[in-house]
């Protein structure tokens, strides 16, 4: 038992002493009525509800709504909004001049360039927020995190 405190002390220390200090804020365009598919993994593998081989295909973006969390899944990566932790940010339309957005495949990419990046996903980046387009004059930010992680920091 010790010893594996240890491991992760070490890993922990080693990840705060390497970590880039000039971290990247990521933003990514959630688009709810795009009606772009894709595979997701799935736990059971059988023939009926489109599950075949243990992939499933389904809606590119999905979003759900809990009391304390708004989940966002782009493809098979989930994001996670608290509420009770954040605020949403409502911003003018023309917010969207001023950033460059990231793709998904992006992000993956730089998770696996990491360090402990598949181990602490959210320690990577600086911040990672959510756009999603309300109104033709609207959209709305969310600062999150990745579903199920947690960050080092």
């Amino acid at each position: 038992m010790k010893s594996i405190i240890c491991l992760i002390s070490c890993l922990l220390t080693c990840n705060i002493i390497f970590s880039q200090e000039n971290k990247e804020t990521i933003y990514l365009l959630f688009n709810n009525d795009n009606k772009k598919t894709c595979k997701v993994e799935t736990e059971f593998s059988h023939d009926n509800d489109g599950v075949i081989d243990g992939y499933k295909t389904t809606g590119k973006y999905r979003k759900k709504n809990t009391k304390n969390f708004i989940y966002f899944n782009i493809c098979d990566e989930k994001f996670s909004f608290n509420r009770k932790k954040n605020k949403v940010d409502t911003c003018n339309i023309y917010y969207l001049k001023n950033i460059k957005f990231s793709t998904i495949d992006y992000i993956n990419k730089k998770v696996k360039s990491s360090n402990l990046g598949y181990l602490f996903k959210n320690s990577i980046f600086k911040n990672i927020y959510i756009i999603e387009k309300i109104s033709e004059k609207t959209i709305v930010k969310y600062k999150v995190s990745w579903a199920g992680e947690t960050s080092i920091e």
